[in-house]
């Protein structure tokens, strides 16, 4: 019996290949630069970063391979959601306990952390008016 010879697995490995690639950019930015950071290179740290972040994209769009499929659309959909159920839970549950907690303890959180709420609230906020755009646009 002969073999029957496609190019199926070698595009998959090649997909792999470049998702893990692009993958590794990102993460090589982040750890080099949070690397010079610590040994005290800021500017060069940011600028690692930076390079990692580029080379993420340049691998994504210098491919004509299809990187992402609707699986990975999917599966980002249903992250997507649950990570904004989740943070929403827990920032209306903090938010609420911040607020009291001065009223029956002697401890009072840090002002920082009115910065964070604002910052979670323009986020859930920007959500909403996507959300609406998307919905009600014609």
């Amino acid at each position: 019996m002969t073999r029957t010879v496609t190019s199926e697995p070698d595009r998959l490995s090649k997909i792999r290949l470049y998702r893990r690639l692009m993958f590794g950019c990102i993460l090589g930015g982040v750890a080099a630069a949070l690397g010079l950071r610590h040994l005290g290179y800021p500017v060069l740290g940011e600028a690692i970063y930076w390079v990692g972040i580029l080379g993420f994209f340049a691998v994504w769009q210098g491919t004509s391979l299809t990187l992402f499929d609707e699986r990975d659309v999917e599966l980002e959909r249903r992250a997507s959601h649950l990570t904004l159920l989740v943070v929403g839970a827990v920032g209306v549950l903090t938010a609420s306990a911040a607020r009291m907690l001065p009223r029956f303890t002697d401890y009072a959180p840090p002002s920082e952390l009115t910065g964070a709420f604002y910052a979670f609230a323009f986020l859930f906020g920007t959500f909403g008016v996507v959300y609406l755009w998307l919905r009600y646009r014609p």
